[in-house]
């Protein structure tokens, strides 16, 4: 953690020890010297009795974590060391050579499958979600001032995806007119963080088809929001067609946030998104008419009275902090009975 998180680090429990790794928080991507003083830090001090890792298999950290392990290994570090593997290499391709793990730990059956065919094998993979707590419901005048602001009125869909990495929001925008052939009354808001250069150009590109398609009285880009929870509130249908959850978790936190809150979703099939069924609808990718027509039943009553059922019911049973704090204590708890 940061110098100044571990400072303010005393709300933790007791049996928690936290130690100020990195100077300070950075961007998408830790700094080559933050990474520096995190391998310093594996090779020397108390190694306690378990190593994790959390993050993308690439070369350089997978690496680094490999040297560390066995380096600890001939000082005599006998734990047993835990990989998670937080979101999808850009390629699964030789993704076996980036697994250093004794156990690995995927988010998904998805993911899971798609390790074992990439050859990933003779290693335990166990399968734990990610999680997310609930947020507080937004007052209905922040909701009410949110929708002033950008001129709302209708029925609201909610894309709160990637502009840059995936075709999530132009699947989205594509399946606009024929969602409007079915409702007259239906707004897109684009909530999309811009997280490179290159995003502002992938958002003209967006809009540049929303115009060509004659749909911008029923388009908004609104970017990064500064409260998600609002916007999550005021969504009749939170819409995630993506085709590549590159830098994310296999279910985004933006999506198991509106599990818990009843909001219903449109998703693609195909992919580990299917985690959210049956309270998410999964829709074929590509397939604009499939979209739209997914993206008007959600937005009936009954779909909308189902959705707040189902989304708690499959919050609570598989994407609480509660109930992944638990799967992973298990797993910890078996590891060092066996090491």
């Amino acid at each position: 953690m940061t110098t100044d998180a571990f400072a303010g680090a005393s709300t933790l429990p007791p049996f928690v020890r936290c130690e100020g790794i990195y100077r300070a928080s950075g961007g998408f991507s830790p700094a080559m010297l933050a990474n520096a003083r995190v391998l310093a830090r594996l090779l020397r001090g108390d190694p306690h009795d378990v190593w994790h890792f959390v993050f993308a298999p690439n070369p350089a950290s997978s690496g680094a974590a490999l040297v560390a392990k066995n380096l600890r290994r001939l000082m005599g570090f006998k734990g047993p060391v835990v990989q998670t593997v937080a979101s999808a290499p850009k390629s699964f391709d030789g993704v076996a050579r980036l697994v250093f793990g004794d156990r690995v730990v995927a988010l998904s059956e998805f993911t899971r499958g798609r390790l074992v065919g990439a050859g990933v094998t003779g290693v335990p993979i166990h399968v734990i979600p990610p999680c997310a707590t609930a947020p507080a419901r937004a007052r209905e005048e922040d909701v009410a001032a949110l929708k002033a602001k950008h001129d709302l009125k209708g029925k609201i869909v909610l894309y709160p995806g990637d502009i840059e990495h995936s075709r999530g929001a132009r699947n989205v925008v594509a399946a606009m007119p024929p969602l409007l052939r079915h409702r007259s009354d239906v707004t897109l808001v684009l909530a999309c963080r811009k997280k490179t250069a290159k995003a502002d150009q992938s958002e003209r590109d967006v809009l540049t088809e929303v115009a060509r398609l004659g749909i911008r009285a029923n388009v908004r880009s609104v970017g990064e929001v500064a409260s998600m929870a609002t916007w999550l509130a005021a969504a009749d249908v939170v819409a995630f067609p993506v085709d590549d959850l590159y830098g994310k978790v296999d279910v985004p936190l933006v999506l198991i946030e509106a599990l818990s809150l009843g909001v219903p979703l449109v998703v693609a099939e195909g992919g580990p998104l299917e985690a959210l069924t049956p309270a998410a609808n999964a829709v074929p990718l590509g397939d604009d008419d499939a979209l739209a027509f997914a993206l008007s039943e959600a937005l009936s009553d009954e779909a909308c009275a189902a959705a707040r059922v189902e989304g708690d019911k499959l919050y609570h049973a598989r994407f609480s902090p509660a109930v992944v704090a638990r799967a992973h204590d298990d797993l910890y708890a078996e590891i060092t009975r066996a090491s």
